[in-house]
């Protein structure tokens, strides 16, 4: 049984969950990790949350009425990195910094599927069915909602087909990305759903406590992604040492 606290199921509409995506090629992703291990690890272990994210969608989609997965990948120019992910829609990212971006995307999503959006990263392997659900039930009602990072940013951002997006004005990549998409909801007189912070991986510091919070959790997707990164690490650390 499921020990997340938030309702399992929800009826939705018209959805389209964005993956926000960077092919895991090595000195592109996970940067920050690089002080302890190689560029080569972690681009496996930018690999194995896109697979983790990956697998955890497709399962709640193919359980959940209305919804489209859509993978909006970089670099745009090559599709070779995303064989295999057969059940989602891909779309090239086109356009500048993150917000323009994603405004690009919901703009011909909102065209091609006549649905609202949710914009998800491969930095927060945490986030879970239910959450989803809850995002995406938020937008089918016409309401903003976000799960803010610890770090100042956030996880995710549903935005609905009719409503302004919160894109502009961003100062993408620092502590102030969740408070500024709050005062651009403000300055359009409405508000944005949120649930409490999670937490996204982008220091080694960062993965070690995710490896702790997956040992002390119940779930087997949880055992699974940490036998999987702690192989990385450990693999890592066994070739730094030698």
């Amino acid at each position: 049984m499921s020990t997340d606290p938030l309702k399992p199921h929800f009826a939705v509409a018209s959805v389209a969950v964005v993956l926000v995506a960077k092919a895991p090629v090595p000195g592109s992703v996970k940067t920050r990790l690089t002080s302890h291990i190689t560029a080569q690890t972690a681009a496996e272990i930018h690999a194995a949350f896109l697979d983790h994210v990956r697998r955890m969608a497709e399962q709640w989609a193919s359980e959940t009425v209305g919804i489209e997965l859509v993978l909006l990948f970089a670099p745009p120019h090559d599709i070779s990195p995303w064989e295999g992910w057969e059940h989602w829609r891909k779309l090239p990212q086109r356009g500048g910094d993150l917000g323009q971006r994603m405004e690009d995307a919901r703009h011909r999503l909102s065209t091609a599927l006549n649905a609202g959006c949710i914009f998800i990263g491969a930095d927060a392997p945490e986030l879970t069915p239910n959450r989803l659900a809850w995002a995406a039930a938020e937008v089918n009602g016409g309401r903003y909602a976000m799960i803010p990072a610890h770090d100042g940013g956030y996880v995710l951002i549903g935005v609905p087909q009719f409503k302004t997006s919160l894109f502009e004005g961003i100062a993408w990549g620092t502590a102030a990305v969740a408070n500024q998409t709050r005062q651009a909801a403000a300055e359009h007189h409405d508000t944005i759903s949120e649930l409490p912070p999670m937490h996204d991986i982008d220091t080694y510091a960062d993965l070690t406590a995710l490896l702790n919070r997956l040992s002390a959790s119940p779930e087997p997707w949880a055992l699974s992604l940490r036998r999987r990164l702690a192989e990385l690490v450990g693999h890592a650390t066994a070739s730094r040492e030698s």
